[in-house]
């Protein structure tokens, strides 16, 4: 098996891949029959790709099983674009022990940096959220965006603090502030307001996951302190 072709198997196996795009590539290989085993590879050949409620979900599992033990890092395993929690299980320290840091934005986008796996040499442009949902969202780049970055010419995802949340709204689940007025809160807030002077409550609520009554006294709060 080809890299290219481990790359698109376990694209399929994320559930990155529509089905019927993906029975169209299979049929276009060769060299898979001695690689996948004659079971599973002729099961993949003649599976119905339309029944993704229950067949299409079996076969992403059988791909998952059959590529984990080739697998030598965390990387495949995460989607392109994904949620990687901090703490929890701590599973974030097996994600990033292969990953090393290329460049940072700097302190206007304190959030933001790339960093590279040594074992698969993947590129993962990185927004660490340390301040609302406590999670490390991670985009695959290409070694040109990251080249360009270097140079100063940044993705536009994770570009501003909102993107970061909205990542967060699409890809993890927003947290419980015990504390109605917590100082991470306000900052957000005001950071927002910076961002874009005109953002209005319920698009705060929005991004925090919080009631439009709880963003409205948030922004005022935040207005009197600036």
């Amino acid at each position: 098996m080809t890299e290219n072709q481990a790359s698109k198997f376990w694209e399929f196996a994320r559930g990155e891949t529509d089905p019927k795009r993906f029975e169209s590539w299979l049929f276009e290989q060769t060299g898979l029959e001695a690689a996948l085993g004659d079971e599973l590879y002729l099961e993949l050949l003649s599976a119905d790709y339309r029944d993704e409620r229950d067949k299409v979900p079996e076969l992403r599992r059988k791909i998952m099983y059959f590529l984990e033990p080739i697998r030598e890092c965390e990387c495949p395993k995460i989607k392109d674009l994904s949620a990687v929690p901090m703490g929890a299980d701590f599973y974030f320290e097996k994600v990033f022990e292969t990953l090393a840091k290329d460049v940072e934005f700097g302190e206007e986008k304190w959030w933001l940096y790339i960093s590279t796996c040594s074992v698969c040499q993947t590129h993962w442009l990185i927004a660490q959220d340390d301040r609302i949902y406590d999670d490390f969202f991670m985009k695959r780049i290409s070694a040109e965006e990251l080249e360009a970055a270097k140079a100063g010419r940044w993705p536009a995802t994770f570009s501003t603090y909102e993107n970061v949340l909205a990542s967060g709204r699409k890809a993890s689940n927003p947290p419980r502030f015990f504390e109605k007025f917590a100082a991470s809160l306000i900052w957000t807030v005001q950071d927002l307001c910076r961002e874009r002077p005109e953002i209005g409550s319920q698009e705060i609520a929005y991004l925090l996951g919080l009631s439009d009554d709880h963003a409205a006294k948030l922004l005022s709060k935040a207005g009197d302190q600036h």
